[in-house]
């Protein structure tokens, strides 16, 4: 009951000895259109391409990956993210990488364990589409334990 996602799916490392950073994990798959064209009420989009113009939707059909959850309110960082790649027939695809290194802000990052959660962040407009102002929206910062009791209720300035 300590995940804002609780009760709902997450995509965990399944690789015994897990996996290092920069290591390829999956694409993300689903249905392809130009980014203009996307399905604005899906939460399933991602952008992706050289430049962003296409747009990956998992909401009717995709894969495991559509399972990956934001890190916002977890008390821990992204782990993960996305990136384009050519697969062995040169198709550009969205997949999903451990972050790199020097791209982590968790001290000590070292990749990903075996059966931990895979996160991802979903980027800042993501959230401002559907909550608004973020400031009110984040109330568990990455290191920062649940609250007893769950979420707190304060005010935007933090306060009771």
């Amino acid at each position: 009951a300590n995940h804002p996602a609780y009760g709902e799916y997450g995509l965990y490392c399944a690789l015994p000895g897990g996996a290092s950073p920069g290591t390829w994990l999956l694409d993300y798959v689903g249905h392809v259109t130009l980014g203009e064209d996307q399905d604005k009420t899906s939460d399933y989009v991602s952008d992706f391409g050289l430049q962003s113009e296409l747009a990956c939707d998992a909401n009717n059909f995709g894969n495991e990956a559509r399972f990956l959850n934001d890190f916002r309110n977890t008390g821990r960082y992204p782990n993960v993210e996305f990136n384009t790649r050519r697969d062995k027939y040169g198709e550009l695809r969205q997949g999903v990488f451990v972050k790199q290194k020097k791209d982590s802000k968790e001290d000590g990052f070292e990749g990903v364990k075996m059966h931990e959660e895979l996160l991802v962040s979903y980027g800042k407009s993501y959230w401002r589409s559907r909550v608004g102002n973020l400031t009110d929206f984040v109330w568990r910062l990455p290191g920062q334990a649940m609250p007893e009791g769950g979420k707190p209720c304060t005010d935007s300035t933090g306060h009771d």
